[in-house]
């Protein structure tokens, strides 16, 4: 189904238009790469996927990040770690640093929790940092967050394979609907615009 939705959108778009926007997609992440090396993160953007930070960000906020150490980041500043506690053990968590002690260990806090990080089992935010966030777009990680994969096993990966499927073919004719919409431009729209004599 999405093989024939692809030629058919070939079809009706056109191999340039297709291929233009191919480019454009290609540009935007090696612009994302590139600013995340120079900026000193792994990777500079992150979407909003809890209610912690609420009301400061909400699900679905778009964040771009830049470079931060512990040494770096000061009190009310907000960052991005690595999760340790086995509970979310190598998730993105995205929270406010509430105090800093020692030589370099980062007690975090979001927003709308009852309590710190480090008093459910997460240990102290040091190496494990990724970034300080620089902005926040509203809303627009939403999309990410649908595609994103909910559960652990074979059920829960057809269940996410699904999903994919169905908002890549979304996204597909969504993305067909307004190139079918653009005017066409080439030597039969010019011959026609040009007056006789």
């Amino acid at each position: 189904m999405l093989v024939l939705m692809f030629i058919f959108g070939v079809c009706l778009v056109g191999v340039r238009g297709w291929v233009w926007d191919l480019v454009w997609f290609v540009g935007l992440v090696v612009v994302l790469v590139v600013y995340g090396v120079l900026a000193g993160v792994p990777w500079p953007i992150a979407v909003v996927s809890s209610y912690s930070m609420e009301p400061t960000m909400r699900v679905g906020d778009f964040i771009v990040l830049t470079g931060a150490s512990c040494q770096s980041v000061n009190v009310g500043d907000v960052v991005v770690y690595v999760a340790r506690n086995p509970m979310w053990y190598g998730s993105w968590i995205i929270h406010r640093v509430y105090q800093k002690e020692g030589n370099c260990g980062l007690i975090t806090w979001g927003d709308n929790n009852p309590m710190p990080d480090q008093a459910v089992g997460e240990p102290p935010v040091s190496s494990n940092i990724v970034g300080k966030v620089l902005f926040t777009v509203p809303y627009v990680g939403v999309f990410p967050l649908v595609a994103r994969p909910q559960g652990v096993g074979a059920e829960a990966m057809a269940a996410w394979l699904g999903r994919i499927a169905i908002f890549s073919a979304m996204v597909y004719l969504f993305y067909l609907y307004f190139k079918a919409a653009e005017p066409r431009r080439g030597k039969k729209a010019g011959r026609a615009a040009r007056p006789r004599r």
